[in-house]
């Protein structure tokens, strides 16, 4: 919501001192009741000309009278003009910042859909914000939008549980799909939306129910969150092994600035592929440690086999500080990055 401006603030000021000046002084001069000296102000201020309350004035409620239109009506026509200007001005900004923020989301690749900006879908977006993929939230409530606004998130107006919110978000391009609405119905249909407008999106849900999870998997979801599962297992760890698990909060929530964890595709022309972790050595040549490959069909091999070759398609999970892991991404994009012994 915009302020109201200065001008605009003084000329309705104006006007309440002229409606409390006025009606005191019918009052006094006039021997009125409240009621009847605000009415005399009213019809008097807006020149309106009803019958005067209690017959004629006398000469000094005239007087008085005079003076509340010469002052009163002057400044509801100034306020009256400044609240139009204002409204016009408010109408063409909104177009003007609406038709800004389709063409920034007209712009978007390989971004991140966030469906839902209540609690969990406010902390995915401030975890992600800052990172180096773009985030567009979706929510169906207007308030809340300028909410994600004035914190700095991109935000549209759209239901997701229709096709036709998530084609406006640019779904065709984007990477990720988090279906974070406060509903497990509702996200069911906004992954089952995402699944059928796009085949290969990565679709993450939440999940309320532990019953809703199968039915998201079924949905199109390729991984199902279910917050009080997690924080189930994150008590749990806490209680066997705290230390360990303190840690890896650190490394996944980024708090730990100096260590992330990173996952790198390996593609055909990758210097990775067709070589084993022994051969390439990238502890030594990046200074990341790799955690994990994960294979074609999505299993994850931790600590894996050095004599094992990774493939095009696999993926790797490295840890490392941003430098290290620049390095090791510079290895794993193109062969002739690759640094010879």
């Amino acid at each position: 919501m915009s302020a109201l401006p200065h001008r605009l603030q003084i000329g309705l000021g104006i006007l309440v001192a002229v409606a409390i000046l006025g009606t005191v002084g019918f009052m006094a001069i006039e021997d009125m009741n409240f009621i009847d000296g605000l009415y005399m102000t009213v019809i008097t201020v807006s020149t309106v000309g009803f019958a005067e309350v209690g017959g004629p004035l006398s000469t000094s409620g005239r007087l008085l009278a005079m003076a509340l239109i010469v002052i009163g009506a002057g400044a509801l026509l100034y306020t009256a003009g400044l609240a139009f200007e204002f409204s016009v001005e408010t109408l063409l900004m909104g177009r003007r910042e609406a038709k800004r923020l389709h063409a920034r989301i007209d712009e978007l690749e390989d971004h991140i859909i966030i469906c839902g900006f209540g609690r969990v879908g406010r902390d995915v977006w401030e975890n992600l914000h800052d990172g180096a993929a773009d985030v567009l939230v979706v929510e169906a409530r207007e308030e809340v939008v300028a909410e994600a606004l004035e914190l700095g998130a991109l935000a549209m107006v759209g239901d997701a549980t229709h096709d036709e919110a998530l084609v406006a978000a640019g779904i065709e391009r984007a990477k990720t799909l988090i279906c974070a609405v406060r509903s497990d119905s509702e996200n069911l249909v906004i992954a089952l939306s995402g699944r059928a407008l796009r085949s290969d999106i990565f679709i993450i849900a939440r999940a309320l129910e532990t019953e809703a999870e199968k039915k998201l998997y079924l949905a199109g979801a390729d991984r199902v969150v279910a917050p009080q599962v997690v924080g189930a297992q994150r008590i749990a760890a806490l209680a066997i092994e705290p230390d360990v698990a303190e840690f890896i909060d650190f490394v996944v929530s980024g708090r730990l600035v100096e260590m992330r964890i990173e996952e790198m595709d390996v593609t055909a022309e990758s210097a990775l592929a067709g070589r084993s972790l022994r051969e390439l050595d990238l502890r030594s040549k990046s200074g990341a440690l790799v955690l994990a490959v994960v294979r074609e069909n999505g299993r994850m091999s931790f600590n894996p086999d050095p004599s094992e070759p990774i493939r095009a398609g696999h993926a790797i999970v490295a840890i490392g500080d941003s430098d290290q892991l620049d390095r090791l991404r510079a290895i794993a994009e193109v062969a002739s990055a690759y640094p010879q012994s």
